[in-house]
């Protein structure tokens, strides 16, 4: 299965489960409690895969959602590789405190 069949099938899902015209902020704010049960899982050692995929699912049918369901996935993947590209120009440190990483302003 590709990215776009991905999309198509996780489409499917939400709007048959969820129904159409919802707004892409619905799945943003799933993530959030999707997210903190990813770190609960990895900070429990236990087998994360699920809790990435309802993470990467769900970001997944909001940009579908945003774009419209006929959106190229490519167009992601292009996203992403332009957001890496300008990434690659920053300084970054590390906020030893919480691991978490910040570019500098």
């Amino acid at each position: 299965m590709n990215l776009n069949e991905l999309k198509d099938k996780a489409a499917a899902f939400s709007d048959k489960h969820f129904g159409k015209g919802r707004s892409p902020l619905g799945p943003l704010k799933k993530l959030d409690e999707e997210v903190k049960e990813l770190i609960e899982s990895i900070e429990k050692c236990e087998d994360p895969g699920d809790e990435f995929a309802d993470c990467i699912l769900l970001l997944i049918d909001s940009f579908r959602m945003h774009y419209g369901n006929d959106v190229d996935m490519q167009k992601l993947i292009d996203d992403c590789s332009k957001k890496l590209d300008l990434n690659e120009t920053r300084v970054w440190e590390l906020h030893t405190k919480d691991g978490v990483y910040r570019h500098k302003k």
